[in-house]
């Protein structure tokens, strides 16, 4: 008995000592009184703006990256790791390069779960090669949950993209130099062009709270060159879920769809990123997996359709910045978290970055994350009094999980207990930092 006794303390004593390396209170003190904010009060301060004038050009490329065999997809745990069957639709990276006096800009978007973390790190080095500055180019993905995976070599990287293939990340980053590096070799003279329309028949709130908002705005920036051919970048923010984690046929999900749709119809080129698609959900309707596709997508068509759109003058910049964080407070319960060290094991470690494009009026913010489309209104109300239009992008090459409203950080809910990875606070953080953008770009 007495033994029995003492291998129990023992194994006490081994949890709690596991415990106290593993975990830790969750820090509700302010953001405003943190010291990674008053390191970005300090940074923002020095971040400088310059705006390019001149003769617009513009070129577009896409390059196909659909794998030769079948290998793991990305986007659901479920799925443990299995490879697609077949290919239902390929999956392609495009980008549009603007030209503007001596300043070029690019936006990148990929059909893929997120722009990997690992391969951003990888195209530093490449871009610099063909006289490319990261800084310049605007990535965002499709965000598509049915599309390739092994580029995570991490034990999340394994969970959510399949099993790691060395070969992966490098294939990802060559193909992207390749398409920023074709689409520059396309520039011809061209005027760019910016519309909204709101489309609140194919979004939900995918969150289960009392009085739900959404974003409900289609924004798209049109480039039309002086040879009559046009191409088209849409953001949305419903998300590419409509294909569920049993479905395991290689796609663009819904935004195949439109940018199919979009290049048969009415532009020559069509590119598709994901806009703030945090708590936002695609209206599933149809009989089956891909006839809610094919519903989703052409109903987001019918009304990039109907916008209309205002030139934009021929101005420009492009830059980003590293974004000071807390330290990381990835949740295992409502008032404890994984250690920091824990968390980098598990997560990796990586910059934390974010992006600021302008083209006439028109500003892009690149976000690291899933940003939540709920709070875009009161951003966009903010970038509006300033006579700007704004348009938030998430998946900019580096990633911190969900930023979602504050008052959810307690709900017991996908976005902001497994994926809410820096503690309570970041809702209101990235809303101030972006409206800092907004003051800084006006003055």
């Amino acid at each position: 008995m007495k033994k029995a006794f003492k291998i129990l303390l023992y194994f006490l004593a081994f949890v709690g000592i596991i415990a106290v390396v593993l975990i830790k209170p969750i820090n509700r003190t302010s953001y405003l009184k943190s010291d990674h904010y008053k390191k970005y009060k300090s940074d923002f301060e020095k971040f400088s703006l310059k705006e390019n004038k001149g003769t617009l050009n513009a070129g577009w490329a896409k390059v196909n990256i659909t794998p030769a065999k079948p290998m793991a997809m990305a986007g659901y745990g479920k799925r443990q790791g299995k490879p697609y069957t077949s290919v239902h639709d390929s999956v392609y990276v495009r980008a549009i390069c603007i030209e503007i006096d001596t300043q070029k800009i690019y936006f990148l978007s990929a059909d893929l779960l997120i722009i990997p973390p690992s391969v951003n790190a990888l195209l530093e080095s490449r871009l610099k090669s063909i006289g490319i500055d990261i800084k310049n180019v605007h990535f965002g993905a499709t965000h598509s949950h049915n599309s390739l995976g092994s580029w995570g070599n991490t034990l999340t990287g394994k969970l959510f993209a399949g099993p790691y293939d060395p070969k992966i990340e490098p294939y990802l980053a060559d193909n992207i130099t390749k398409v920023l590096k074709n689409a520059e070799a396309n520039l011809t003279k061209a005027s760019v062009f910016y519309g909204e329309i709101n489309d609140s028949a194919d979004i939900r709130n995918r969150l289960e709270i009392a009085n739900p908002s959404i974003d409900p705005e289609i924004r798209a920036l049109q480039i039309a060159k002086a040879n009559g051919q046009k191409a088209i970048l849409v953001t949305y923010a419903a998300h590419s879920t409509v294909l569920n984690s049993a479905t395991l046929e290689l796609s663009r999900d819904y935004s195949g769809i439109l940018v199919d749709s979009l290049e048969r119809n009415t532009v020559d080129f069509a590119m598709f990123m994901a806009g703030a698609v945090g708590s936002m959900g695609p209206v599933e309707k149809g009989k089956e997996d891909f006839d809610e596709v094919k519903n989703q997508g052409n109903g987001v068509f019918t009304y990039v359709q109907k916008i209309a759109y205002k030139k934009q003058a021929e101005t420009c910049f492009s830059t980003r910045f590293e974004l000071p964080m807390a330290a990381s407070s990835a949740k295992i319960s409502q008032n404890w978290a994984l250690r920091p060290w824990a968390f980098k094991w598990l997560f990796g470690d990586y910059p934390t970055y974010i992006k600021v494009t302008k083209i006439g009026n028109t500003l892009f913010i690149g976000t690291p994350c899933d940003f939540s489309g709920e709070l875009m209104q009161a951003l966009d109300d903010y970038a509006r009094a300033r006579n700007l239009d704004l348009v938030i992008t998430s998946f900019n090459g580096s990633y911190v999980g969900y930023i979602t409203k504050d008052e959810h950080y307690d709900l017991d809910l996908y976005e902001t207990r497994t994926m809410n990875w820096f503690g309570p606070g970041n809702g209101a953080y990235f809303s101030e930092v972006i409206k800092n953008i907004i003051d800084k770009v006006k003055s």
